[in-house]
């Protein structure tokens, strides 16, 4: 382990990413240039204070028009929800759920420090929040959050090219898993929140996300339609939920009585203080938002954009990835004029204006996604008097997806980051083992090219990344060029691209089995293929030779008793017979008469 963090600290040097315990800052603030610590902590914390309200400053918002909205499209929760008390068992079950961390809190304390104590404190803690819950209060001690500015890009005197940190009570991290897996578990079991909600949410993941936009996309397409993309971007959305029309809302859905008066008093009353060098600034009250590095609050801004997706037209679809959201309009090719699209905007943007959520017309994209080389005239889009922009690429959830959904400019950025991620495995190979190298490439470059290659693994110019990779791979065993790696692959337990390709694919069939139709289903021959999937008929090639078609093709390959195994058993093994396999082509698979021999 010593020599793995050893690794890591070379790594950080290399590129640059350490950092001295002090750091000496100098801001421009009011056209005076501030340097002390205690004046820079203080010039932090009003700056980062004062986000939210001028974010919000030019919207009509109103915790009464936003309720009124959610009650005119989604029915009440008639179950009512009231936390339950929890025991001292309870909670050190729970605190093994966290992710342990060693950042300390306003009180000097870390979920690492809590640890070694939680079988001793559990009792007094499980007091604490049966007490928070008959009474109806959140300890205002848990809702002190100590900040610290990470710089991110431009100039190091402005503000505003800083992000806050936050570091919460590590007490409340406890209390706040336990309130969360209560909440979720009415939400879930009530089937509260909406289909079209993918983040933070149990099963769901940006990929699904991803699945879900592509085949809306083929959708269009296969009924000759184009699609018209709207990714919008929200300003400070975290930031800027108002706690009010959240608790309004938490009320529609059943939480009531004390359950809504520990929530409201979770969501006000919080100070932020920021922390520079050892100096702490007064400290501020927080106005709106979920609080910032909770366990909680991702789950709450769920709820608050619950009903947003109500307010589009059943026909046209829509992608919700937290603060994400993503539209796409059915349009007829020839037809110019986008006056339903520009309705639904419309609509939605006023949903923003009473939800207190700002979007920000500049940074949203749409792309206008056909399948035809002819180009033709599009309409506008228009916020207000602002025209949206219209482009041939944008970045969703990571991934760069082009109107064509060809993966060019997706697999062109891979690159850029591959071909340095391959470098450094080959670099630090020179004064570090097998092993070490190993750690590396996973970390930098194969998590890097697996991201969403379920998406665009079919593309044409894939094979440009599989050159990479078998460079990254003789970077780790020290071979040249020239050698034939397929042997390395099974030696270091790494699978190729294409078998990476073929694993989430099968992945997401198991884990979505129920969605699929077999031949079975469409005839009563107890033919050989019968339980096999059944390829939907296209007009499109493109969609048939992508995502849900190779999807059923690599499916149909596994043989009965793979398919019959648990999804833990089912990845295991599948996994290791691709390893060993080391497909370079996904077509080498295919092809295979016996793939899994």
């Amino acid at each position: 382990m010593d020599k793995v963090k050893a690794t890591w600290k070379i790594i950080n040097e290399e590129s640059g990413k350490t950092s001295d315990k002090r750091t000496d800052y100098m801001l421009k603030v009011k056209g005076k240039l501030i340097k002390s610590d205690p004046e820079v902590a203080s010039s932090f914390e009003e700056f980062f204070t004062n986000v939210p309200l001028n974010t919000t400053k030019s919207l009509d918002s109103s915790p009464a028009a936003a309720i009124s909205l959610l009650e005119k499209c989604v029915p009440e929760c008639n179950i009512k929800f009231q936390f339950k008390h929890i025991t001292c068992n309870d909670i050190v079950k729970t605190f093994k759920l966290i992710n342990l961390k060693k950042s300390k809190d306003i009180w000097g304390m870390s979920t690492v420090i809590l640890n070694s104590v939680i079988n001793v404190i559990g009792s007094e803690l499980s007091i604490i929040f049966n007490r928070c819950i008959d009474c109806g209060v959140f300890p205002d001690e848990m809702k002190l959050s100590k900040i610290t500015p990470l710089f991110k890009a431009g100039s190091e005197s402005d503000p505003s090219n800083f992000r806050p940190v936050s570091v919460l009570p590590a007490l409340s991290k406890v209390i706040e898993k336990i309130m969360l897996d209560q909440l979720s578990l009415h939400f879930n079991k009530n089937k509260l929140l909406h289909n079209k909600q993918y983040g933070f949410t149990k099963g769901r993941s940006t990929i699904d996300a991803g699945v879900k936009l592509i085949s809306d996309i083929f959708n269009a397409w296969e009924e000759s339609y184009d699609g018209v993309g709207v990714f919008c971007d929200l300003s400070k959305a975290f930031d800027c939920v108002h706690p009010d029309i959240l608790v309004g809302k938490l009320q529609h859905y059943g939480v009531d009585g004390k359950a809504s008066s520990l929530m409201n008093s979770y969501l006000k009353g919080r100070i932020q203080r920021v922390h520079v060098n050892g100096v702490t600034s007064p400290g501020s009250q927080v106005s709106m938002g979920v609080p910032q590095g909770s366990i909680l609050g991702p789950f709450l801004f769920l709820i608050y954009i619950n009903d947003l997706p109500f307010f589009v037209n059943e026909v046209h679809e829509m992608v919700l990835f937290a603060d994400d959201t993503s539209l796409l309009f059915k349009v007829n090719r020839n037809n110019v004029l986008l006056d339903d699209v520009n309705n639904s905007i419309s609509r939605i943007v006023n949903w923003f204006n009473v939800n207190n959520l700002l979007l920000n017309e500049n940074k949203t994209k749409c792309i206008r996604f056909t399948t035809t080389s002819v180009k033709r005239d599009i309409g506008n889009l228009k916020i207000k008097d602002s025209e949206l922009n219209f482009v041939d690429k944008t970045v969703f959830l990571g991934i760069t997806i082009d109107s064509k959904l060809q993966w060019g400019p997706h697999i062109e950025t891979l690159l850029n980051r591959l071909s340095s991620a391959a470098y450094a495995v080959k670099k630090i190979r020179q004064f570090t083992d097998e092993d070490t190298a190993k750690i590396v490439y996973h970390s930098y470059f194969h998590s890097v090219m697996s991201y969403g290659i379920l998406l665009w693994g079919a593309a044409a110019e894939v094979q440009s990344i599989f050159v990479l990779q078998k460079r990254a791979v003789r970077g780790i065993c020290c071979v040249s060029p020239r050698e034939s790696v397929r042997n390395k692959f099974k030696e270091l337990n790494i699978m190729t691209l294409s078998g990476q390709y073929i694993l989430e694919a099968l992945l997401y069939v198991q884990k979505n089995i129920n969605d699929f139709k077999t031949n079975g289903d469409f005839h009563q021959y107890n033919t050989r293929n019968r339980t096999n999937l059944s390829v939907r008929p296209t007009r499109l090639q493109k969609i048939n030779h992508s995502l849900y078609g190779n999807c059923i093709r690599f499916y149909n390959k596994l043989p009965s008793e793979i398919r019959e195994l648990s999804l833990n058993k089912f990845k295991a093994l599948v996994k290791r017979k691709l390893i060993n396999k080391a497909f370079y082509k996904f077509e080498d698979y295919l092809n295979d008469p016996n793939p899994w021999d």
